[in-house]
């Protein structure tokens, strides 16, 4: 193993999952983790005033006489321990500014992190082995609270990346929702200068509140509007595990007279709006499908300019990408995830020659209604639960990726100047018209051949599964329930 670090601190908080970090650290024999050894009410562990022969008292006089016992009993492993805000404030200077020691900085949503401690502090339950003994509680969201401990949780990361940038220092990353991640594992060993690899990771520790926080909390309508407050002032506060997209300037559309610029969702999203903008484009055509240096180019020549994305509503978009890509088995079918949907998520569809182009009353008369499609559609949001949090083996496409990912992912490229709802759609691409002094071009319909629509098959608890899966959309853009 390699000797470049002397130690591992993880970097953390209470309710951010470093528990169940440090049961899998544990499984490789290159590594020791001893708590936390720096928590001011205990040693290392709960109950426990001693720690490789210093008491609690001796800490507090000299803390590094703790840290260099550490290190020198601990001659056949790596050792670390977890280091908290609310722990001594002198340990973490000394280790940040150690390029012997190994920062691992754990981060998990703040807002979860904050209910989960509420319901633990509500339970006196901190750690579930055995899921039969798990406590459950609704919380009551106190605002004020929750913005002091969002203080202390800035400095405390600030202060972290102020000191590793300025001492020319990295550290490795890890979020709560890679902690059952055995790749990640394997290349934090790595990271920490060793060859070993896990098989498998542990499964003693058991996630204490896994539901949604509507579930958690009893004033969850209130907690949106006052968090909502919140993100005006620039805070990234609502719950999501979802990585932002990658740029994808391929699916922009741009006219270059007038100067508009389209951010479609995705590639062949809102076909009305493309046809809107051939009527206006005076010469040659639109330009689609533009690599990153194209737009590039695109904006510098086009300084004055009027740029927008359309957003739907996120049941409809989920909706359409289940029809197009899952249901009907024509050329934009994703035929593996469709297959792996029936096979390991018992998704019941019919036949693949009778989706190329679904006949409504066919499907009725072999048995496909309705409610089987309905059934089919709920089978999907619950897929897409698992798919937009990692915890699938099929990736998250486009169409059905969380809209404030993709436009996070957009704005690395070009900021869109309006924001228009699909709802909206016409008002609003004339209001761009009237800007722009553009004359009035009416706006097509979008053409639909779904054979079996939202409306036909709607459920609130569709809503309900929608809210759980793109609960950052609802929030931040202020969608309704669908119904």
């Amino acid at each position: 193993m390699a000797q470049f670090f002397k130690y591992f601190v993880l970097l953390g908080n209470m309710r951010t999952g470093s528990n169940l970090f440090e049961q899998n650290i544990q499984l490789f024999d290159s590594f020791s983790s001893h708590g936390e050894l720096f928590n001011p009410h205990f040693i290392g562990f709960l109950n426990r005033d001693e720690a490789f022969g210093v008491t609690m008292q001796e800490r507090e006089i000299k803390p590094q006489k703790l840290l260099n016992r550490m290190i020198s009993k601990e001659k056949d492993t790596l050792p670390g321990f977890r280091l908290f805000s609310d722990h001594d404030p002198r340990i973490l200077q000394h280790c940040l500014n150690d390029p012997e020691c190994a920062k691992i900085i754990l981060t998990r949503n703040p807002l979860d992190s904050f209910v989960s401690h509420a319901i633990a502090k509500a339970t006196d339950q901190w750690k579930l082995t055995d899921v039969s003994k798990r406590k459950k509680a609704k919380v009551h969201f106190d605002f004020l609270e929750f913005k002091a401990y969002l203080t202390r949780l800035e400095n405390y990361l600030s202060e972290i990346k102020t000191t590793l940038q300025k001492t020319g220092q990295t550290a490795f990353p890890l979020a709560f929702d890679e902690l059952n991640d055995l790749e990640v594992y394997n290349g934090l060993a790595q990271f920490l200068g060793s060859e070993e690899k896990l098989k498998q990771l542990g499964d003693k520790i058991i996630r204490q509140n896994p539901e949604g926080l509507r579930d958690k909390v009893e004033n969850f309508d209130e907690m949106t509007e006052q968090v909502r407050m919140l993100d005006l002032l620039g805070s990234d506060l609502i719950p999501t595990t979802e990585q932002v997209r990658n740029p994808g300037s391929k699916n922009f559309v741009a006219a270059s007279n007038p100067p508009l610029l389209f951010m479609a969702m995705h590639k062949g999203d809102c076909d009305p709006v493309v046809t809107w903008m051939k009527a206006h484009q005076e010469n040659g055509g639109l330009s689609k499908g533009m690599n990153q240096k194209q737009l590039n180019e695109w904006l510098s020549d086009h300084p004055v300019r009027t740029s927008f994305t359309v957003l739907r509503h996120p049941l409809d978009r989920a909706y359409n990408a289940f029809y197009k890509h899952i249901f009907t088995s024509g050329d934009d079918l994703f035929p593996w995830i469709r297959t792996t949907l029936e096979n390991t998520y018992g998704m019941e569809l019919p036949s693949k020659g009778m989706t190329e182009k679904p006949n409504r009353t066919v499907l009725e008369n072999s048995g496909y209604g309705v409610k089987e499609h309905q059934k089919a559609f709920l089978g999907f949001l619950q897929f897409l639960k698992g798919n937009l949090q990692g915890q699938t083996r099929a990736r998250v496409d486009q169409s059905w990726a969380s809209q404030n990912s993709i436009l996070q992912g957009y704005c690395r490229l070009a900021f869109p100047d309006t924001i228009v709802r699909f709802e909206n759609l016409a008002e609003d691409l004339q209001r761009i018209e009237s800007s722009m002094g553009l004359g009035h071009v009416p706006l097509a319909p979008e053409k639909t051949d779904q054979c079996f629509t939202l409306s036909d098959i709607y459920d609130p608890e569709m809503d309900a599964i929608s809210r759980d899966v793109y609960g950052r959309d609802y929030v931040k853009y202020g969608f309704d329930s669908w119904g």
